[in-house]
């Protein structure tokens, strides 16, 4: 967090008075768009009014489990962060509620979250903290709405998406990530890819092994370190064919992902990389053989 929760002068009484009096945080007319169940308030055309934000925290607040119903300063911190994020006008307090809110791995936090993150959050550095924070939080059963995201019209939102899919690992992820692969961005290429590679999902294998073919050099190298993951020595020969990439990231990750995967028929394809100009080629290629011929 930029300012400690603790802190003496990070008060409910200040946050909610700025907001109250209007200063950046006075209510707005909205237009519903993104109600996922009756009565859910939205975002879409900015922030909310104040009154439906903190209902909307209320309602977090309801899913605290008993032991911390009672605890009046994390309910006073959870409504103050999620009214902040969701109803100031000012974009860089609602970027910051939101990685506080993240910062207090609070599953609770999740449906607010996820509204900060949609179509209908304006900003798009908000949608990117919002969408941080739920990795941080690690609830894989948000996985699904994440995933929206990599639909989104900004590149960094759907980097950030696939990067937070690849903390949640949840298989039912499989098919939108796969659907990254043909991003028109190479960054949301790769992190998609390494998203998939998370999973260690065997089903993932056809899509990473065309990866190895993309024409950017670290969707490649991230295809090659997802198939290591896998644990799957059927992979083998799409890394045995980019040990020859002209790339010695890709050869590297290609060498040691084939000795992870005991791929003995990787054989004769790693002893020239042996030789190979980058030391860390020759390195990755040494250790793999000898994971492959202990007894050598």
């Amino acid at each position: 967090m930029r300012k400690s929760l603790g802190h003496p002068g990070w008060t409910l009484v200040v946050m909610v008075g700025a907001l109250l009096a209007g200063l950046g945080c006075e209510e707005q007319t909205v237009t519903p768009g993104l109600a996922s169940a009756p009565n859910q308030p939205s975002l879409e055309g900015g922030p909310m009014p104040a009154r439906e934000a903190k209902q909307m925290a209320e309602r977090c607040i309801a899913n605290l489990p008993a032991a911390d119903a009672d605890n009046r300063k994390l309910r006073r911190t959870f409504e103050e962060r999620i009214v902040v994020m969701l109803a100031c006008s000012d974009p860089i307090q609602r970027v910051e509620a939101a990685g506080d809110l993240g910062e207090l791995r609070r599953g609770e936090a999740i449906d607010a979250l996820l509204l900060a993150a949609g179509d209908g959050e304006p900003e798009r550095a908000v949608r990117v903290a919002a969408i941080t924070s739920l990795g941080w939080i690690g609830d894989e059963s948000c996985a699904l709405s994440v995933a929206q995201r990599l639909n989104d019209p900004a590149v960094d939102v759907r980097i950030t998406a696939a990067k937070t899919l690849a903390r949640l690992s949840n298989p039912a992820t499989l098919d939108a990530l796969t659907r990254a692969l043909h991003d028109p961005e190479a960054r949301v290429r790769s992190a998609a890819v390494s998203a998939l590679g998370w999973l260690r999902d065997p089903k993932a294998a056809p899509a990473l092994m065309s990866a190895m073919k993309d024409p950017d050099v670290n969707v490649r190298a991230a295809a090659a370190g997802a198939l290591g993951l896998l644990g799957d020595p059927k992979v083998s020969p799409a890394l045995i064919e980019a040990l020859q990439d002209s790339a010695p990231l890709v050869r590297y990750l290609s060498a040691s992902a084939l000795g992870k995967l005991g791929a003995a028929n990787a054989t004769t394809a790693l002893e020239p990389l042996r030789k190979d100009p980058d030391p860390a080629v020759r390195k990755a290629a040494q250790l793999a053989l000898k994971k492959l011929h202990p007894d050598e």
